[in-house]
């Protein structure tokens, strides 16, 4: 079946609450955010090499109250050499992470979370 997208943002809502369901095992909230911009701005200073990440679902989340670490290149059957950068702007209250390597498949994020 063929994804619909919305031409004025890219954004398929119902793509994005089919992936929740699939990792949180329960229904989606839809909450708005305000984004000032979508850019990354330049200059990025790199603070350094992701090596990890941990977080805890939220919301209604079927995995709320855990927390889930991944090893930045763990796939579960072996480990992938990657590079990705923490990073901040100029105005060092925003971070970004940015993929090193815009070619690798990995990670991903899928039903068990972050893998790779």
């Amino acid at each position: 079946m063929p994804r619909k997208r919305n031409p004025a943002n890219g954004v398929d809502l119902e793509e994005a609450k089919d992936i929740y369901r699939d990792f949180h095992k329960s229904e989606p909230e839809v909450i708005k955010l305000t984004i000032d911009s979508r850019t990354i701005p330049e200059p990025l200073i790199v603070i350094g090499k992701v090596v990890a990440v941990e977080y805890e679902p939220v919301g209604g989340s079927g995995r709320k109250g855990q927390t889930y670490r991944h090893d930045w290149g763990d796939t579960g059957s072996r480990k992938l050499d990657t590079l990705h950068y923490f990073c901040t702007d100029t105005t060092r209250r925003a971070f970004y992470l940015i993929k090193g390597n815009i070619d690798q498949k990995h990670p991903i994020f899928n039903e068990r979370g972050v893998v790779g």
